[in-house]
């Protein structure tokens, strides 16, 4: 996949960064088919795009900075939605002050099979460590703790993030 398709919009990621997206997309692409069939190829391509917005900054906040950048290039609303409300997005957000407004552009009809392509692009991401290897829920939670000091944003937002976080994690293993 590093040739693959999005070769060319995650060039600008690090090479660290850009093995954990490629990763979290080869992840969700090896379960694919227990995402609803109608979501597959979005879910899988918001997976391998989920972290594209650090390589285009324009907010700072790389959840938006992403759908941004992939609704400018065409890519469906549920990829862009995927994306930008990916890993309790919204709960860092609020815990950086921005307007939640941010989100609108990206809010689609939710409903049971939604929520589970957003499962399976969260499990992805929650146990992929930064990167690229395979980590556990406990092990990759630990892992953005340590790297972020106690009070810091990326800290406090994974505190309170923590719930949804297994809760995502859970669903997706206990399906499997």
């Amino acid at each position: 996949m590093e040739s693959g398709p999005f070769a060319d919009l995650l060039s600008p990621l690090t090479s660290a960064r850009r093995a954990h997206t490629l990763e979290v997309g080869r992840k969700v692409w090896s379960v694919a088919h227990r995402v609803p069939e109608h979501l597959r190829e979005d879910t899988v391509t918001a997976a391998f795009l989920h972290d594209v917005g650090y390589g285009y900054p324009v907010t700072g906040f790389h959840p938006i900075d992403g759908a941004n950048l992939l609704a400018s290039q065409g890519f469906s609303p549920v990829v862009c939605s995927l994306v930008a409300f990916h890993s309790a997005a919204t709960v860092e957000a609020d815990v950086r002050g921005l307007d939640p407004q941010l989100f609108k552009a990206f809010a689609v009809p939710r409903d049971a099979d939604l929520d589970a392509a957003n499962d399976f692009v969260w499990w992805a991401d929650m146990t992929t460590g930064p990167t690229g290897g395979t980590l556990t829920i406990d092990q990759r939670l630990a892992d953005i703790k340590d790297r972020y000091e106690e009070g810091s944003i990326v800290r406090t937002a994974i505190d309170r993030a923590e719930p949804l976080l297994r809760g995502a994690v859970q669903r997706v293993s206990g399906s499997m």
